[in-house]
């Protein structure tokens, strides 16, 4: 955990070339979206590569932060890191959260499959971890260094 919190920007080139690999293999694998009467349907090795390029702009930014040698925030790079992986783990693991609300089957339809709110839930993580990033690279950038 140490050598991730001193050099962050290993984890996201690490997470760039998995996410390459994933999606190279799943070419075939499409996505169905349905919003009201629209339907979305892409493949998700789009998807795929669009993460593998975030989590490279993301290491790149931690990079330069080495390269600049200036420090990243520990903790705010501990929140980052926790909060990336966590919204990782909901959206691999999303179809495992369907025992939530298993007694208001007949009550509430939406609880028939959480594996939409699951996703709604990882991506606000996300996007959090995502502002975390961004108040650590800057507040890193521009303060002195220690």
């Amino acid at each position: 955990m140490k050598n991730i919190i001193a050099k962050p920007h290993l984890f996201f080139f690490g997470l760039t070339i998995s996410f390459f690999i994933l999606g190279f293999l799943n070419r075939e694998i499409t996505i169905d979206i349905n919003i009201y009467a629209t339907y979305y349907v892409t493949t998700i090795d789009f998807w795929f590569y669009i993460s593998a390029v975030f989590f490279f702009l993301i290491g790149f930014n931690y990079f330069s932060l080495a390269w600049a040698e200036k420090t990243p925030k520990k903790w705010l790079t501990i929140t980052h890191i926790s909060l990336q992986t966590i919204s990782l783990l909901l959206l691999l693991t999303k179809q495992n959260w369907n025992w939530i609300g298993k007694e208001n089957l007949q009550e509430l339809p939406i609880f028939n499959n959480n594996a939409q709110l699951i996703i709604a839930i990882s991506i606000s993580i996300f996007i959090f971890s995502v502002f975390i990033h961004l108040v650590n690279f800057f507040t890193s950038l521009f303060l002195k260094k220690t």
